[in-house]
């Protein structure tokens, strides 16, 4: 019986492993035509055009606690004291906050509290530009769909090597008690409630104290919460029931070559063999 589930595990490897070439072969054949057609017309994505802001600060010396570089950790107040950033770290996190009150919604009520280069990026969606995120995050009307709803920010901090950013948590929750838009797709209220996969957020400052980068969306632990370990909207939507027709906007699931070659071949050498070594 071990010999032959062996074979089997053995027998699902070849079959993954030839799907993926497949899928691989396609894949590669499709941006190859598509690649063609854009030399071609000039049928280029614009925002694929558009620069990510990079690192704009860069504290020139690390500080380590007890003098210890092979441990790693960093002392954050000595390198904070030593920043020549405009703007203290609690100056930092007060602005931060501001821009996560209703008045702000993240800047879109309030543009001025953005960079006129301001750039919003996710995991999947952006880069957005100042015009382009005001547009798009207040036509979603989350407030509308979910009154209730609470971000439940915590754990401000200011990065020591990169001394005009800001990181801190949200680990958000909400009630579906009105109509949900996203694009051309409506979520009527279901009365559900939406408990946010735990997420990492981020906020970068220019000298004038505006915020010139906007990252969120980054699932920290996918196995809390009923959002299927997705961040942001894609999170919500999947936690009310709905689906969007892209691979992105689902839970995350195992490609077929770490199915074939982290699953299912150490299980047949454990078959075979008889020490599991994993």
């Amino acid at each position: 019986m071990t010999i032959l589930k062996a074979i089997g595990h053995l027998m699902c490897v070849c079959l993954l492993v030839t799907g993926a070439c497949c899928v691989r072969v396609l894949d590669w054949t499709t941006r190859t035509f598509v690649a063609l057609i854009q030399t071609l017309t000039g049928a280029t994505v614009e925002r694929d055009q558009k620069k990510l802001h990079s690192q704009r600060e860069l504290m020139n010396q690390l500080v380590y606690e007890d003098n210890k570089p092979e441990v790693g950790v960093l002392n954050e107040n000595t390198m904070l004291k030593n920043s020549s950033f405009s703007l203290s770290p609690e100056q930092l996190i007060i602005k931060a906050k501001k821009l996560l009150s209703p008045e702000a919604e993240f800047g879109s009520k309030n543009p001025d509290l953005l960079a006129e280069d301001f750039q919003f990026i996710f995991p999947i969606v952006g880069p957005l530009c100042k015009t382009e995120f005001c547009t798009i995050f207040g036509s979603f009307k989350l407030k509308d769909a979910f009154p209730d709803s609470r971000g439940n920010f915590f754990g401000f901090t200011v990065d020591p090597m990169e001394p005009n950013r800001v990181w801190f948590f949200s680990r958000g929750t909400a009630t579906h008690t009105g109509p949900l838009k996203f694009g051309k797709k409506d979520f009527p209220p279901t009365g559900k409630e939406v408990v946010n996969t735990p997420q990492v957020l981020s906020m970068c400052f220019d000298e004038e104290g505006r915020c010139y980068k906007f990252t969120g969306g980054y699932s920290i632990d996918r196995t809390i919460g009923n959002c299927g370990g997705l961040g942001g909207v894609f999170g919500i939507i999947h936690s009310l029931g709905g689906s969007l027709p892209f691979p992105e906007a689902k839970p995350w699931k195992p490609s077929l070559e770490w199915e074939a070659l982290a699953k299912r071949l150490p299980e047949a050498w454990y078959e075979w063999s008889g020490h599991r070594n994993f």
